[in-house]
């Protein structure tokens, strides 16, 4: 069963029998590939990037965290991007956008050539990264100059949800979401039960034991500043992304009560696991469009070696997402996390958002437990689920370990005894952290439930479609609030909770 792409908004709703009768004799609908203007003018170019493909695809190694474009195998996107794909235009605009895309296949196809399997077919391929960098660069501007091809480009620029109809329609979707509905109610019902307890009365099953990148003594007193570039995409430099992970980096505290509660480092030995003796929170940068602008987004990624309950969630790796969106004057707006596996999505608001007062129709409502604190938070986390029970301020004088930090695409190219290897396989998903829940939640329509998976890939609404990259997902949520409001709010967002 295929997937049916598009960025379509609506939500599933009861179908006519025969009409669901003829979605399954005839699958999803499929364009020829595009034929780009261009491959005519760099055939040597385009067959560099056809047999590359080929290459990696053999061995398969291709990266699932970023979309191919059909047409344009020299360029890929992801929903961000794809954004923009009807909305850029002029000179400035159109020249950016796709050097974004082309940077997106230049940095997928270095780590796929990187994990090829075999060691001669490595050399070689790694040979060519040069010259496949300037073709790269010389059919992105022949493209340019080719009206017709651009326009192909924004046809083709389309990233598949992370959904599949064909499962709802299977799993007799508008029957089984309701009963699905009622026990994310039941968890959102417990978690806000807990939250309304005092700090001091949650309970502590082993010790307390603090992780952080983050060093006051290291922060500046002010925001860096960046640019923005033609899209409003902002423009940072290796410096101003190292100076604002570190400021706005969180402090990671664990109820560790066995070694599966401790955060570890991901490696490679046969299979993906989590060396505990060191500590390293992994980083990326994202953006999410909010009224009219590109807003900037640091991700913040641990993992520990599994989730150890005997229920039906329990299993092999474990992992959270902790993201920070910072408002076009470097102040956060907006905290919101979620399992590595892209379940239990939560939303911390700072003073400067609330959530929206209608909800999306026949989807799930965002759990929205406290509103953030002032500052960097503390995150308690609990032991066995890795649940973030309550974000407080920082205190005085508790001592944290220091743990090293390391770019995400660390883990789509991992050192292994012979050569490297991805993390992440079909789909996204980690190999071997397939959890039991995937055989009652299967009707939700969402590839293996609970098991790990690959930024980009994180469907996180199992009634309704919500995915974590998607640039709309916040403001389809939060608002800003008046600045009234936010005056009033700035006063009281420090108390204790």
């Amino acid at each position: 069963m295929c997937v049916c792409s598009g960025r379509s908004r609506r939500h599933f709703a009861p179908l006519i029998p025969a009409i669901l009768l003829l979605m399954l004799l005839t699958g999803c609908a499929t364009s020829p590939p595009v034929r780009d203007a261009v491959d005519q003018r760099q055939p040597g170019c385009t067959q560099l990037f056809v047999d590359s493909d080929q290459i990696i695809d053999q061995a398969g190694r291709r990266d699932q965290g970023v979309s191919r474009i059909p047409g344009f195998p020299y360029l890929r996107s992801n929903r961000f991007l794809a954004s923009f794909r009807n909305e850029a235009s002029g000179t400035a605009q159109l020249e950016q956008w796709t050097h974004h895309l082309a940077a997106l296949d230049r940095i997928a196809r270095q780590l796929e050539i990187n994990n090829l399997p075999d060691p001669a077919v490595r050399r070689t391929a790694q040979s060519r990264l040069e010259e496949l960098d300037h073709c790269r660069e010389q059919l992105r501007q022949a493209l340019l100059r080719d009206p017709d091809s651009l326009s192909q480009l924004r046809s083709a620029t389309v990233v598949a949800d992370d959904y599949v109809m064909g499962w709802r329609v299977f799993g007799l979707y508008p029957l089984t979401a309701p009963l699905v509905s009622l026990g994310i109610q039941r968890w959102h019902d417990r978690t806000q039960a807990g939250y309304a307890r005092p700090l001091s009365e949650l309970p502590v099953s082993g010790n307390l034991t603090r992780w952080s990148t983050r060093r006051t003594d290291t922060v500046e007193s002010t925001s860096p500043h960046w640019d923005l570039d033609a899209l409003g995409i902002p423009v940072l430099s290796e410096d101003t992304a190292r100076r604002l992970f570190m400021r706005h980096a969180p402090v990671w505290e664990v109820d560790v009560a066995s070694d599966d509660d401790r955060i570890g480092t991901v490696k490679w030995l046969d299979g993906g696991t989590v060396d505990t003796r060191t500590a390293t929170e992994y980083r990326l940068i994202s953006y999410t469009r909010f009224e009219n602008r590109v807003l900037l987004q640091l991700n913040y990624l641990v993992w520990f070696p599994a989730r150890p309950s005997r229920d039906i969630y329990g299993g092999h790796l474990d992992g959270l997402l902790w993201r920070v969106t910072l408002g076009p004057d470097g102040t956060p707006w907006l905290y919101d996390s979620i399992h590595q596996c892209g379940c239990y999505y939560m939303a911390f608001p700072t003073a400067r958002l609330q959530l929206r007062p209608t909800r999306q129709p026949f989807t799930e409502p965002p759990l929205v437990p406290q509103a953030a604190p002032l500052g960097s938070p503390v995150l308690r986390i609990a032991p066995v689920t890795h649940y973030i029970e309550r974000l407080y301020p920082p205190g005085a004088g508790q001592n944290t370990l220091t743990m090293q930090s390391q770019p995400y695409d660390r883990l789509r190219s991992l050192p292994a005894d012979s050569g490297n290897h991805s993390l992440f396989s079909d789909h996204g998903l980690v190999t071997g952290s397939a959890r039991p829940e995937r055989f009652i939640l299967w009707p939700m329509g969402i590839r293996s439930p609970g098991a790990m998976r690959q930024v980009g890939r994180h469907a996180i609404a199992f009634v309704g479609r919500r995915h974590f990259d998607d640039p709309f997902l916040i403001p389809s949520l939060f608002e800003l609030k008046s600045e009234q409001t936010h005056g009033e709010q700035q006063m009281d967002s420090d108390k204790p909770h």
